[in-house]
């Protein structure tokens, strides 16, 4: 029997590749077509026609104005942050370079927690504005919350986007007599502004994803909807008409990311490139320009947990933290252990550059524009249709009903978990990936390496960082996600997501704080190494 060839070698490894991408994609794409497939075939009774005719429309109004508010105020800080921290130089700069993410750490839910508690009538904002503080509540205070936690998605494109500019256009404008308002404004914000765009689209996306803030804050979206027809009315058709409709929003906006996304990365390659030198402020200016860049950090971050932390003080801890931290911290981890494994091996596959491996990793690209409560429904129509299947033979084998092992239980959650950030797992293994040349291939070929040891010896020392970023963010991500856990999880299985949701909207703010910052906390060691990672680069230059 004659030894593999390497090209056998690498076709074996690129097919299992593929296979790995195509379960990614599979994931995806399951719960979406299962949802489809419910919405379209069967039929539902008179919940639907009457939402239409009353609600209907305020969600849609409603969804529209938060995502609206919510790009553009995400889009004006991080855009200004974007530029500061890529072409100035002034005290603290290393440090927030990295340090503007953490608000992802911060689910948005926390956040109206706590803004909203500070603010309302016998708030201490209140007092201490005279009664002039608004309240943040309604469309413009959700709007506001999503702008605070979820800038970061903006600040790190604009900061790469900046950073990655020429100065010549700059420079030339300021030769010819423009102020660094116009230069600013004419040539550096036009070329970025692809960037900027595919930033909004992501925070439109957690938008109208969300559940917990705009429940809190009174501000009824489609999701508020969909779980309405879910909970409230048992109708799971409904629930999937409306997840139809949220889903095709989100693609939309998913298309315009990955289009302006696409249109970024032709505009940064094309041309010279002088890198731009940063300007140093120094004296009051620099600290100035430091305290300016705080400023978005201690409103996602430093207010909602001092409040929170403040709040529980004052309480008792809540009954089943501990069991709810154990949970929250089990399904994280597990979650985040097989969406990095996913995303590797879809990165994988976009590298051997084979079509179908390709297209199905653009199709695990997918899942992120699916709302949470719509990756529920459709893991509940999938497992239950899946049930239904396994149930007569299972009957006839042994004459009892099938155990009810796959809706509500932490298998389900996992799936639901999986379609949704599996596709946050891709993009930083493909980043990593990018770093492993053609010309370390052959190295290692010309040794006699095999495609096992070119994994270990060569490219895991040098994608490792990467597949732990992707870990960790959708570890952080998973610790967050209210909505699909609330309709999937087993009988007395809470997480501490669930657990600060019930005590908020029981209006026991002081039971739900302790969970809350444990959320923060949790995810903020997570966050902070995955930070740094995504601003090594950055700070390299």
């Amino acid at each position: 029997m004659t030894p593999p060839t390497g090209r056998q070698n690498s076709f074996s490894t690129g097919g299992r590749m593929t296979l790995i991408a195509s379960l990614a994609a599979g994931l995806c794409a399951a719960p979406i077509l299962a949802v489809a497939w419910l919405a379209l075939t069967q039929t539902s009774g008179d919940y639907l026609v009457h939402l239409a005719q009353t609600r209907l429309p305020l969600y849609a109004w409603t969804s529209l104005k938060v995502g609206v508010i919510a790009a553009l105020g995400a889009g004006l800080i991080g855009t200004g942050l974007g530029w500061i921290i890529a072409r100035m130089e002034f005290p603290g700069r290393a440090v927030l370079s990295w340090a503007l993410v953490l608000p992802l750490a911060v689910p948005a839910y926390v956040a109206a927690y706590a803004w909203l508690d500070l603010s309302h009538v016998a708030g201490p904002l209140k007092a201490w504005s005279f009664g002039l503080f608004p309240t943040v509540r309604g469309s413009w205070g959700a709007g506001a919350m999503f702008a605070l936690v979820l800038y970061p998605y903006v600040y790190l494109l604009a900061r790469n986007a900046f950073s990655g500019q020429s100065a010549d256009m700059f420079d030339a404008a300021r030769t010819l007599g423009a102020g660094p308002w116009t230069a600013f404004r004419r040539t550096a914000l036009p070329l970025a502004r692809p960037s900027i765009a595919a930033g909004m689209a992501l925070v439109v996306m957690e938008a109208l994803a969300d559940y917990g803030t705009v429940s809190h804050l009174g501000a009824p979206t489609l999701s508020i909807g969909l779980m309405r027809a879910w909970s409230g009315a048992g109708s799971l058709v409904d629930a999937a008409r409306l997840a139809l409709v949220l889903v095709t929003v989100s693609m939309i906006v998913f298309g315009l990311e990955r289009a302006q996304r696409a249109r970024a990365r032709s505009i940064q390659a094309s041309g010279k490139h002088r890198p731009p030198v940063r300007t140093r402020l120094t004296g009051l200016r620099g600290w100035a320009l430091t305290g300016l860049a705080l400023l978005p950090l201690v409103l996602g971050l430093v207010i909602p947990m001092a409040r929170m932390g403040w709040r529980a003080l004052y309480e008792l801890p809540a009954p089943g933290l501990v069991d709810g931290t154990w949970h929250s911290l089990v399904l994280a981890t597990s979650a985040a252990l097989i969406a990095a494994a996913l995303g590797l091996g879809a990165a994988y596959a976009l590298r051997a550059g084979n079509p179908f491996g390709v297209m199905a990793s653009r199709a695990a690209g997918l899942g992120y524009a699916v709302p949470g409560a719509v990756a529920a429904v459709g893991v509940m129509v999938l497992l239950s249709g899946l049930q239904n299947l396994i149930d007569p033979a299972w009957r006839q084998l042994t004459g009892e009903v099938f155990p009810i092992l796959l809706t509500s239980t932490a298998f389900a959650l996992i799936l639901a978990y999986l379609s949704r950030f599996a596709a946050a797992a891709i993009s930083p293994a493909e980043t990593a990936l990018a770093r492993v040349t053609p010309s370390l291939d052959g190295a290692a070929r010309t040794l006699g390496a095999n495609p096992s040891k070119r994994f270990w010896r060569v490219h895991w020392p040098l994608i490792a960082p990467g597949a732990l970023s992707a870990m960790l963010l959708v570890f952080v991500e998973v610790l967050k996600e209210l909505p699909a856990t609330m309709i999937l999880r087993p009988f007395n299985f809470d997480t501490l997501a669930v657990i600060a949701h019930n005590f908020a909207s029981d209006e026991r703010l002081g039971e739900a704080a302790l969970p809350a910052l444990l959320i923060i906390v949790t995810a903020l060691l997570p966050m902070i190494v995955a930070a740094r990672y995504l601003s090594s680069r950055d700070l390299e230059g």
